[in-house]
């Protein structure tokens, strides 16, 4: 055996153990994403939510909005955050939304 094929089984093993590693990293942060975003206050952790058939800025600042907290003031903080002329989604739509 020579010393390039004891080197090559080495290499390969680093090769795909950093192959796998990229690609958990790169499949994690796509099922997770998580970003910054300017607000009036500073910057603010966010996420990606895609807009789904059905959904209202109402409705879903309903279900992000902390129980007992203000949902018109959620509203409010969406359309400021994604730059919103009006409460109007559509499915497909990506909204960022601030990490409670």
């Amino acid at each position: 055996m020579t010393a390039t094929h004891a080197k090559k089984p080495i290499f390969s093993r680093i090769a795909a153990a950093l192959l796998i590693v990229a690609a958990s990293w790169v499949g994690w942060s796509t099922i997770m994403p998580t970003e910054q975003a300017q607000s009036s206050t500073g910057p603010v952790e966010v996420v990606n939510y895609t807009v789904r058939p059905g959904d209202t800025l109402w409705s879903y600042a309903n279900r992000v909005t902390p129980q007992g907290g203000n949902v018109a003031q959620t509203v409010q903080e969406l359309k400021q955050l994604n730059n919103l002329d009006s409460a109007s989604l559509t499915p497909g739509q990506s909204l960022l939304v601030p990490v409670q």
